[in-house]
């Protein structure tokens, strides 16, 4: 028998489910919206006065939200900040994933590609204790790719621990000094594959003559 009524209850039940999904994604959305109008005040407002001399009452004005809203969604203006940092983390490179036949440290380029993308940001927090958590916290991650890439190419078995350790420092403090170097000596209009192209130049001749293993080194500038 036909349905007058203008429609199935199978398609009547799924109209309801969808508009109750609907109802619980609205809030989820608000909040996203409210939380990107946080974090891009609080950029907008860094890049223009420094860190430390933003205030959460001028974020509040810049977002044009409530107090109240405001701590709805954060501690305070360090909070704020790290979850800022937290959008801007290293990209999601896995050793996991790293053959004997890639190129040795051939991920370098992303990640100059990626700090690159915001090194007007991490210029501008870089002085604030927040900024220096947040490097000691990329430092740590880099040094945990170097050491994976030596296991990758066997250095442990031509360099004792002590020498291993060396050769992480040296690449992984050499890698802060060029985003130093790039983001605060005015070569913000270098690109990225330039930087990177002369990190690898300066650096992995050594790194091969340390590590005994060929490394591909490109023509610097």
């Amino acid at each position: 028998m036909s349905n007058d009524t203008g429609g199935s209850v199978q398609e009547v039940e799924s109209d309801v489910a969808g508009a109750r999904d609907d109802s619980r994604s609205r809030p989820d959305r608000r909040v996203g919206r409210t939380r990107a109008a946080l974090k891009e005040a609080l950029t907008d407002l860094i890049l223009a006065n420094g860190y430390e001399g933003v205030t959460v009452q001028d974020v509040i004005d810049r977002a044009d939200v409530s107090r109240s809203t405001f701590y709805a969604h954060f501690v305070d203006k360090d909070d704020l900040l790290m979850a800022i940092l937290a959008d801007l983390e290293m990209p999601g490179l896995d050793p996991a994933l790293w053959t004997p036949e890639d190129q040795a440290f051939g991920w370098t380029r992303a990640l100059f590609d990626h700090f690159g993308a915001s090194k007007r940001l991490f210029k501008a927090v870089g002085g604030s204790q927040t900024g220096s958590l947040a490097r000691r916290e990329t430092t740590r991650q880099l040094e945990d790719l170097v050491r994976a890439e030596l296991t990758r190419l066997k250095a442990a078995r031509r360099l004792d621990a002590v020498r291993l350790e060396a050769v992480v420092r040296f690449l992984v403090g050499t890698f802060i000094g060029f985003m130093d170097w790039w983001i605060r000596e005015g070569n913000e209009h270098l690109p990225a594959e330039q930087v990177d192209r002369t990190f690898r130049a300066l650096v992995l001749p050594g790194v091969s003559r340390a590590l005994d293993v060929p490394v591909e080194i490109p023509a610097w500038f």
